[in-house]
């Protein structure tokens, strides 16, 4: 498995609106549970894709949008973002979040990305209050259609059921959420 990070350069194919239309922010949302004044780390995320809906829907409570690249996160700065939004730029495994901190988790296409899986999975269960919630959604290596990274670059779902299992979370659901994606949706373990 190779971890290829997303080219900046087409970051607008992140919010066009087919995406969101496919994608459906919304149902995420309603997958995880979230309630206003929950506060929801967003990983990976780019230049907002999934993080202006999250606030919205958050209300009172707060997102927390972390990347590793300066280049997506300059970009979702320039989209004008809400108080209920913060800004954090992240290393490949450590986070400057509190302990105990987070109702949720979003990883949305970033899975593959992490070239440390266990030792990404352990910072973000650190990150979560105790029966805490993380969704991810990612790539089908066994999808017939031929978008997002190339099939090298993929991890099974379930490889990443193994990976969350181990890493003491709880699977909750999984399915295949779109032709070419797969959403678990798992809690951390007390």
């Amino acid at each position: 498995m190779s971890h290829k990070k997303f080219d900046p350069s087409r970051a607008e194919k992140l919010i066009a609106a087919e995406r969101y239309q496919e994608l459906k922010p919304d149902i995420i949302l309603q997958k995880l549970g979230i309630r206003s004044g929950n506060t929801i780390l967003d990983l990976g995320c780019g230049n907002g894709f999934f993080t202006f809906p999250a606030a919205v829907a958050m209300g009172e409570g707060m997102v927390i949008a972390a990347d590793m690249s300066d280049d997506m996160l300059s970009l979702l700065r320039q989209r004008n973002t809400p108080d209920n939004i913060q800004i954090l730029q992240v290393e490949e495994v450590k986070m400057d979040i509190e302990d105990d901190s987070v109702d949720a988790a979003v990883l949305i296409a970033v899975y593959h990305e992490f070239k440390n899986p266990m030792e990404n999975l352990a910072e973000l269960k650190r990150t979560l209050k105790p029966g805490g919630k993380m969704l991810i959604l990612d790539w089908d290596p066994q999808a017939d259609k031929e978008r997002g990274p190339g099939k090298a670059h993929r991890v099974a779902k379930i490889q990443a059921i193994k990976d969350l299992k181990a890493a003491g979370f709880t699977v909750a659901s999984h399915e295949n959420y779109t032709l070419d994606m797969w959403m678990i949706v798992a809690h951390s373990n007390t």
